[in-house]
């Protein structure tokens, strides 16, 4: 998959007054927002609806990958492991600093690649989306599709490995954002509509 560099949703951005005034104000936002979080936070839902309402142009870097080794996740590790996974994980990530215009929606381990991270988030805005352990468990027995494309990450009980993957990770995920908001609490829509009040209000202060 080709990613340009300036991407946005087509079709959005018509000349005129009101396209005119929304240019002004998106042209004070970042290049981009970046989701992060353990798997099963919603972080491709609401990515899609957050590019929909800024115009800005979505990538799922999960998607992105199977696309480019031609395979589910899960087979690439079975096939591959887990080292050469994350070396593609990260090429894209780095690739990914460069592009702006663009909601991207990263995988859970994305957070330890830390230096491509820091490159990725310079010029950006980090959003971390939060969820217990508990919660993560039955959305993720609730879709079959996680199962397929995403491999467990140890041969332990899945329980313990998402408390374990999530002591490990949060304080990464809490170094590596500028926002965190609660997606066992709120509704896709509702988190869409937080960050954009947070994207706005530094618009202003930027201003």
């Amino acid at each position: 998959m080709e990613i340009e560099e300036n991407m946005e949703e087509p079709g959005l951005h018509q000349p005129g007054a009101e396209s005119v005034a929304r240019a002004d104000l998106t042209s004070r936002w970042p290049g981009r927002i970046v989701l992060t979080g353990f798997r099963g936070t919603g972080k491709t839902t609401v990515g899609r609806l957050l590019a929909r309402m800024l115009g800005y142009a979505f990538l799922d870097t999960d998607q992105v990958l199977e696309e480019r080794l031609g395979s589910t996740i899960a087979a690439f590790v079975q096939a591959n492991g887990w080292e050469a996974f994350r070396r593609a994980e990260r090429e894209l990530l780095e690739e990914l600093a460069r592009v702006r215009r663009v909601v991207v929606a990263t995988g859970g381990g994305a957070i330890l690649h830390r230096d491509a991270w820091e490159r990725l988030r310079q010029g950006g805005f980090v959003v971390w989306l939060q969820a217990d352990g508990a919660t993560i468990g039955r959305r993720l027995a609730a879709d079959p599709v996680s199962a397929v494309q995403r491999p467990p990450l140890s041969s332990e009980d899945p329980e313990r490995e998402i408390e374990e993957q999530l002591a490990l990770r949060t304080p990464l995920y809490a170094a590596g954002s500028d926002l965190a908001v609660d997606s066992a609490r709120l509704t896709p829509e509702a988190i869409v509509t937080l960050i954009h009040e947070q994207l706005v209000g530094r618009s202003a202060r930027c201003s």
